[in-house]
């Protein structure tokens, strides 16, 4: 597979059966959709840090978030130079009132900004880790994923095709709950995203704050599925 013409290739040899074109690549975009909805992939994560926060500012003062922003993970402001670094927590947005000055952070999903919830003495650099939204599928496109997770895509079209499937409303378990070969997969994708989350703190849960200091015991990958 090379592209998302191959996806669909594939799709419609598991059906037997020619797919429209514009019906095909509605059914690619919105599996590909669903699977990367399922759970906070580590491989969709990005970092931004082109806004800061300093004094002057407030709980009131809004920040662009990025043009291809899906879901906040992870927030902290910092200040490189000095080795500062302050972890953030959220709160709704409609409380941000409410915890104005409590070194938290709130996200307008709506307006697609940011809040920082503090009073600060000096700028810092605002650091954003969140989950991107992938661009549209198109025939000569693919996936950002790797290569051997793309039949997913397949496997959910065929699903949604001769089904009927309300895919608007469904999970992947679901949706391919009658189809081994395809559960294999999705659970081996599930598996690898784990081993990257583990991986990515040394196979150890670290004390909140903590710059590599002292460790808890491993992880329980539990967290992440």
């Amino acid at each position: 597979m090379d592209d998302t013409q191959d996806i669909i290739d594939f799709a419609e040899e598991l059906l037997d059966e020619e797919i429209g074109s514009d019906l095909a690549l509605s059914l690619s975009e919105n599996a590909k959709n669903i699977i990367e909805g399922a759970r906070n992939w580590q491989m969709l994560i990005k970092e931004d840090s082109s806004q800061t926060f300093g004094s002057g500012e407030d709980y009131l003062t809004s920040k662009d978030l990025p043009d291809d922003f899906f879901m906040d993970d992870e927030i902290y402001l910092g200040v490189e130079t000095d080795d500062d670094y302050v972890p953030l927590d959220p709160v709704p947005f409609k409380q941000r009132r409410r915890y104005s000055e409590s070194g938290k952070y709130s996200i307008d999903y709506a307006n697609k900004k940011i809040y920082i919830c503090d009073k600060v003495a000096k700028t810092y650099t605002i650091y954003l880790y969140y989950i991107y939204e992938t661009p549209e599928l198109a025939l000569d496109t693919a996936p950002v994923w790797p290569k051997k997770y793309w039949r997913l895509i397949s496997f959910l079209m065929a699903e949604f095709y001769k089904t009927g499937i309300d895919y608007d409303d469904i999970n992947v378990n679901t949706a391919l709950a009658h189809n081994k070969q395809a559960l294999l997969l999705w659970s081996d994708m599930i598996s690898w995203d784990n081993k990257l989350a583990n991986k990515a703190i040394g196979g150890r849960a670290g004390f909140r704050g903590d710059k590599g200091g002292a460790v808890t015991d491993k992880v329980d990958l539990s967290q992440f599925r």
